[in-house]
């Protein structure tokens, strides 16, 4: 017979897919040390963290012989998946919205007006200052915050995971950004596809869109016209410009050239193409050329800091924020 310990209870939760390491920053307390393990005194408090968590009767996380596992949200719409993660996803998508629910009740101005994007992704485009011809992943990511609508990265997400999620909480419609690519171009692209879900109403009566993977086949029509919404965003048209070389010196070239032509953003060409050719390693070659292949984690690590008020935050949303932006950012940010 299983026996009601804190072992058995992380063993209960590494079944269900949270790992240690998601458990240990998101649901234990600041004070937590290992040599506590064996503490039963303390147990029941881990036990009231990980039922509101998982949003199960106490009663259910302290019987040793109940599973934890965390069924698909109702209204959970699936893209580009693969057919082995479907069931699997559940611990990621119920950590990432848990954080979300984090972000969204510690806004530095919950009050403000809440404006989705727009329809058309070309008005929108327009009426975004920047400083040149493209669209940056910053200044799109500085207006969706101003609109009342958070871009989240949550860097530590249990596998498998995803690229992208769009989803409303309390009546704000909120995109989660998942897997750990680096170049702000491509991350824009990402962003880009969730805002369109949100703009085309794909997040309303509850439901949740998640997008996995970019590399997956997907014909369906809303991701086709979320990707057309991310393409016209960011590159004023409902078509990339036409890359020909396959030399990733001359892809680099190529996109930049149209990027100071057209205002198309090189990186998301340069992608497009790889899209198209199934040539992801061209293309990452091309980016690096352009030394455009890392900086955006920390871009949406940064508006996320710079919209939060993390001194405001209760103890247990603290927690889950650090699987945003860790322990030394989050640190810096209540001081």
């Amino acid at each position: 017979m299983a026996t009601h310990s804190f072992s058995n209870l992380m063993r209960r939760l590494s079944s269900a897919g949270f790992k240690r390491e998601i458990v240990r920053p998101a649901l234990l307390p600041d004070w937590w040390e290992d040599s506590l393990s064996n503490d039963l005194s303390i147990l029941p408090e881990v036990e009231f963290r990980v039922a509101r968590f998982l949003n199960r009767p106490i009663s259910e996380v302290r019987d040793p012989n109940v599973s934890l596992v965390v069924p698909l949200r109702a209204g959970t719409v699936l893209r580009r998946i693969r057919p082995m993660d479907i069931e699997r996803l559940g611990p990621a998508i119920h950590t990432a919205l848990a954080v979300a629910a984090a972000v969204a009740r510690s806004l530095r101005n919950p009050g403000a007006e809440i404006r989705p994007p727009p329809a058309d992704p070309l008005s929108w485009r327009a009426s975004i200052d920047r400083p040149g011809a493209a669209l940056s992943l910053d200044a799109m990511l500085g207006d969706l915050w101003a609109r009342g609508v958070p871009v989240i990265p949550v860097d530590l997400l249990p596998t498998p995971n995803f690229q992208g999620l769009a989803c409303v909480i309390d009546d704000r419609p909120i995109i989660i950004v998942g897997h750990q690519h680096e170049a702000p171009g491509r991350l824009a692209f990402v962003v880009g596809h969730e805002a369109g879900h949100i703009a085309a109403g794909d997040c309303a009566a509850g439901h949740l869109v998640v997008d996995q993977d970019e590399e997956v086949d997907d014909e369906s029509d809303i991701e086709r016209r979320a990707d057309l919404y991310s393409t016209r965003l960011l590159v004023g048209s409902d078509r990339t410009p036409v890359i020909t070389s396959t030399n990733f010196l001359e892809l680099a070239k190529q996109a930049i050239s149209f990027e100071r032509t057209e205002g198309a953003d090189a990186t998301t060409t340069i992608f497009a193409w790889a899209r198209t050719t199934r040539d992801y390693q061209t293309a990452s070659m091309a980016v690096k050329a352009m030394y455009r292949d890392v900086g955006g984690r920390a871009l949406l690590r940064n508006h996320v800091l710079a919209n939060v008020d993390f001194d405001s935050a209760t103890e247990s949303d603290r927690s889950l924020l650090r699987l945003v932006v860790g322990d030394t950012e989050l640190a810096a940010a209540a001081d």
